[in-house]
């Protein structure tokens, strides 16, 4: 695979580069609190090799990744040298709006600084990764919806079968990528890592959407590999205060999405409370803080979660019969395959099938009929 794209010159692998002697990845090591050396392996060739395919995954039909390819070594050798001395500067996005599950712009960057992102993101993730806590589910290997609805629902289980009352602190942050600071991003990211120039890439790229005239700029993309990863970051700060000051037990993230689960009402409305300080200090709010008894359900990941039993979310039921109603308007008249069909309603069978939704299933699919409209209609 190394010789598809191999390439003279540069930082390459064929020598040592000096990442390669001094840096130990997280997984086989650690260089101490904060990381001093990264760059080298950054801009290492097998990694931005390595990025190139990452960044291309189901993409290889688009234009912007063909003429990427056509000039490969030339485009990745440029990226090299700009990110080990300094001059890489991120391009103009491509703005766009989606409407699942809210509406919210999209801001997509130029291919060569999604690969500038991976290539980044393949080094830092994983120190990243070790400083978060254990029940933080967004954007990490291993973890993800269906592992964080598990975590709460055992949680609920052991708080039932132990008896008593269970109560349910429910959090949302208002607007959270558009709501971090780009000082509160930048020093998230230095409580790992102290790469001088390494912190001058990932600065540039947190800074590619602020105004130049704005002493104090707010907001970060987020369509950007490296804004997951800094909006989990500042995510951390918050799980670390809730773990070593609030002292939870039960206490789960996914990205800007928080539980919190207790015994008596009065502490969860004291917590909620302390929460919405938290976040004030943060220059955030709360889209919505809810104190409500488990046996409403736990509405969280796409999930309404009991003890013994977990639900899809109503909202989730209606986007899929609002998405299959649009799929068959556009299948009918030739917008789209029925591959594309049974991949996307694949995708929701498979978050289905982690709840009780058997006769729910054979009620939804079985409205999903699709067909091709004749000429005559």
């Amino acid at each position: 695979m190394r010789a598809e794209y191999d390439r003279p010159g540069g930082v390459s692998s064929e020598s040592e580069s000096p990442a390669r002697s001094h840096f130990k990845h997280p997984n086989g090591g650690s260089v101490g609190k904060r990381h001093k050396r990264l760059i080298e392996a950054i801009v290492d060739w097998d990694n931005l090799q390595e990025a190139h395919r990452l960044a291309r995954r189901g993409k290889r039909d688009r234009h912007e990744v063909a003429t990427f390819e056509a000039n490969l070594w030339e485009e990745l050798g440029a990226l090299q040298m700009e990110m080990l001395w300094g001059s890489y500067q991120p391009g103009r996005y491509r703005s766009f709006l989606v409407y699942e599950p809210k509406r919210r712009e999209i801001l997509a960057a130029p291919y060569r600084d999604r690969v500038a992102q991976h290539a980044i993101c393949t080094l830092c993730g994983p120190i990243w990764d070790a400083a978060m806590i254990d029940d933080s589910y967004a954007c990490r290997p291993g973890k993800g919806t269906h592992v964080g609805a598990t975590r709460v629902e055992q949680w609920l289980r052991g708080m039932t079968a132990a008896g008593g009352a269970v109560w349910v602190v429910k959090m949302d942050v208002s607007k959270y990528f558009a709501s971090i600071r780009h000082d509160l991003a930048k020093a998230v990211v230095r409580d790992k890592i102290s790469c001088p120039a390494t912190l001058q890439l990932i600065d540039a790229i947190i800074d590619s959407t602020a105004d130049p005239a704005d002493p104090d700029p707010v907001g970060i993309p987020v369509g950007n590999l490296l804004s997951q990863w800094i909006a989990n970051l500042v995510g951390n700060r918050i799980d670390q205060w809730a773990k070593r000051e609030l002292r939870l037990k039960r206490y789960a993230r996914y990205m800007d999405d928080m539980v919190v689960l207790v015994r008596t009402k009065q502490e969860a409305l004291t917590i909620r409370d302390q929460f919405d300080d938290k976040l004030a200090s943060m220059g955030m709010r709360f889209s919505k803080a809810s104190v409500l008894p488990a046996s409403r359900g736990v509405n969280f990941l796409g999930y309404r979660i009991w003890a013994h039993k977990r639900l899809l979310r109503r909202d989730s039921v209606r986007r899929i019969k609002r998405n299959l109603k649009a799929m068959r308007w556009q299948y009918a008249r030739g917008g789209i395959g029925l591959e594309e069909v049974r991949q996307r309603v694949a995708s929701w069978v498979a978050h289905a099938d982690h709840a009780d939704t058997e006769t729910l299933k054979r009620r939804v699919l079985s409205q999903a009929v699709f067909k091709r409209r004749s000429r005559s209609d």
